[in-house]
């Protein structure tokens, strides 16, 4: 197929993907429009006719005078089965929905279980071609019901339906954590940082008896980038800090201090500063910073720390960068050691820590360390300064500092007050 310069592409597009050989509709389905499973059916069909014109414009975009015979080809012979497939489970769901509400007990949901309409969570849903960054875990492809080699709008609208089913755990602006499955999360968003699946990865791969999520998989559609992750078992410290007897934070203590001494062990490279694959340093306070330049002394560092574009160094910050020390180890290090980063779950147990189901004695145990964008190899007072940067002392989380892991990771009150000094200058 050829246009010339007259022609609108765009319009051309929509014709042929009209003109494509899809499935007739059935009658009975046709005389569902107005009801809530017409209206889940319409949607997927208007998701497989953007899906499908989506990726036929990109290749306009990358190339206006592009033949296209062979990709019209193969979307129509994918298209038939896309819309099918997104038809039935809209169908699925709908059913579904409709079942719950007819029922005397009501929709059961889990404890902080949202249910997301489909205009929620239709910002998230895979609209643009798919580029696999890191190969998709068996888990997510046993999880989607992948039987073979997949094209990529197949594999689309699995997960698709996938994220149509899912739980929002978490939402902030453009970024939301879905729960696919009892043990399986996606993080969807814009402007993911890339450290945080490569941190993951290496934190997987060269200390595996730390616990945090197993990294399940990335790829990128548009401008989204779709994290697959294990699912943390509990909830967050955060949530439940106010709470806790002193038994019990004297408890999360103890195995905390047990996970950084593993953490903080000698493993690999430790020549460069920053992300474990990157390299790049970060600073966040009021707002990130983040190293130009591969940074490998504790010198070059401490130039990171208080240099600000733009801004010339007055003689406070001038005096205050000749007294920071440059003689610390440089060890693994979380990187955001917040309460809201610590996944918790309630245990019976008896004195010697046996599970006892129904036992007399109550624990609490840190079943998984999360968020780990911010980490990476940094000075040994790092992880202590940053875990105390961002809890409010007037707050639930006032006692926090009284329960770091301080045998692992050190008491640093020099550190402190300079970082203290210096932030008040950045900010």
């Amino acid at each position: 197929m050829a246009f010339d310069s007259t022609t609108n592409p765009k319009r051309e597009l929509h014709n042929c993907l009209l003109n494509m050989d899809a499935p007739p509709e059935p009658d009975d389905q046709n005389r569902l429009v107005g009801s809530s499973v017409g209206k889940e059916i319409d949607e997927a069909r208007k998701l497989a006719n953007t899906s499908t014109l989506n990726r036929l414009a990109s290749k306009l975009k990358a190339n206006p005078a592009a033949d296209l015979a062979q990709a019209l080809k193969q979307q129509a012979d994918a298209y038939p089965q896309l819309r099918r497939r997104l038809e039935q489970a809209a169908q699925e769901k709908a059913t579904a929905k409709s079942s719950d509400s007819d029922s005397d007990s009501g929709p059961e949901h889990r404890p902080g279980k949202a249910s997301p309409s489909n205009a929620q969570l239709h910002p998230f849903l895979i609209e643009a071609p798919i580029e696999i960054s890191h190969a998709l875990d068996q888990r997510i492809i046993t999880l989607l019901s992948l039987t073979g080699p997949q094209n990529a709008l197949e594999l689309a609208a699995h997960i698709n339906k996938a994220i149509g089913n899912a739980e929002v755990l978490w939402r902030l602006h453009g970024t939301v954590v879905l729960g696919l499955s009892a043990s399986v999360v996606v993080k969807i968003g814009t402007s993911l940082d890339p450290d945080e699946a490569a941190n993951l990865r290496y934190i997987n791969a060269h200390v595996p008896d730390v616990p945090a999520p197993s990294f399940l998989g990335c790829l990128k559609a548009g401008r989204k980038t779709y994290h697959f992750m294990s699912r943390a078992v509990g909830v967050t410290l955060e949530s439940v800090w106010p709470d806790l007897s002193v038994e019990h934070k004297t408890s999360i203590k103890m195995q905390l201090n047990s996970i950084f001494r593993v953490l903080r062990k000698e493993h690999g490279d430790r020549r460069k500063f920053g992300g474990f694959i990157s390299a790049i340093c970060k600073d966040t306070r009021r707002h990130q910073r983040v190293s130009e330049s591969t940074i490998h002394t504790e010198t070059q560092f401490n130039d990171f720390l208080s240099h600000k574009p733009g801004r010339t160094p007055t003689p406070w910050i001038t005096m205050l960068r000749s007294v920071m020390p440059d003689d610390h180890r440089l060890v693994m290090t979380h990187g955001d050691l917040h309460p809201r980063n610590i996944m918790v779950r309630w245990e019976w147990a008896d004195e010697d820590g046996a599970n006892l189901n129904g036992g007399e004695k109550k624990r609490i145990r840190i079943t998984a360390l999360i968020d780990w964008e911010m980490s990476g190899w940094y000075p040994e007072y790092w992880e202590f300064v940053k875990a105390l940067s961002t809890i409010n002392t007037r707050g639930k989380l006032s006692d926090w500092f009284e329960y770091l892991p301080t045998d692992a990771i050190g008491i640093w009150p020099v550190e402190l007050s300079i970082d203290s000094l210096l932030d008040r200058w950045l900010a």
